[in-house]
């Protein structure tokens, strides 16, 4: 006596060898039947997380390149081209110096200096070794804008920005969305359009050199804030 189990197993193997249209008309099957399940949403999360990453990290670019740019005109300053090549997202320069003629500041050592003391921070609160050496790379970012904001700061600038506190002790994070004084006032809109342009000279001029020395009063950059460029 044939169960329903048995009777639903046949019926499927059936649909897979002999179809029948609506008009009386069979076509057959090959007994392969391949379904493509739709993408699972974790999968769809992994985009949308990659998709923010890289939207963030390309803003925080133009930040830098702007914040650059308006230094210049106070200050001597040397950059050099990122460590690591990335096809995700725009990269952030390293600044290692900023130079007047009174002071210099040595600004990668101060970054390194803060992110290493996070880092131990984060190991004697328990945080896997894994997890507070890519914390590392996040802070090391926000450290060099924060720090680049601060001497902006001290120069008469303002911001319009927002801070994001960190999770579970992560670093605090302050995006700037609007820039203004010594003449000038820039949007977020400004930001991204100057800030672009600006990386992307600072690139070409780096080309495969270790680090470019970028003058006081230097003209281009000078006009990429307060030209039409």
């Amino acid at each position: 006596m044939a169960t329903t189990t048995d009777f639903q197993i046949e019926s499927m193997t059936s649909c897979a060898h002999h179809l029948v249209n609506c008009d009386g008309y069979s076509y057959s099957a090959p007994m392969n039947v391949v379904i493509y399940d739709k993408p699972k949403k974790t999968e769809k999360r992994k985009r949308a997380s990659e998709d923010a990453f890289r939207k963030m990290r390309n803003y925080q670019v133009y930040q830098e390149a702007v914040f650059i740019a308006l230094l210049s005109t106070f200050f001597e300053i040397v950059v050099r081209a990122p460590v690591k090549k990335s096809i995700v997202s725009l990269q952030l320069l390293r600044v290692e110096v900023i130079r007047s003629l009174r002071d210099v500041i040595n600004v990668n050592d101060f970054v390194i200096s803060r992110c290493k003391e996070k880092y131990k921070l984060d190991i004697k609160d328990g945080l896997l070794e894994k997890t507070a050496k890519r914390r590392t790379d996040t802070n090391r970012v926000s450290e060099l804008l924060h720090f680049l904001q601060d001497v902006l700061r001290e120069l008469g600038f303002g911001f319009v920005s927002k801070v994001t506190d960190g999770k579970n002790g992560a670093q605090v994070v302050e995006t700037v969305y609007g820039i203004f004084g010594n003449g000038i006032e820039l949007d977020q809109k400004d930001i991204i359009e100057k800030g672009k342009k600006i990386n992307d000279f600072l690139n070409k001029r780096l080309g495969g050199m270790a680090n470019l020395v970028l003058e006081k009063e230097n003209e281009q950059l000078r006009n990429f804030i307060w030209g039409n460029n």
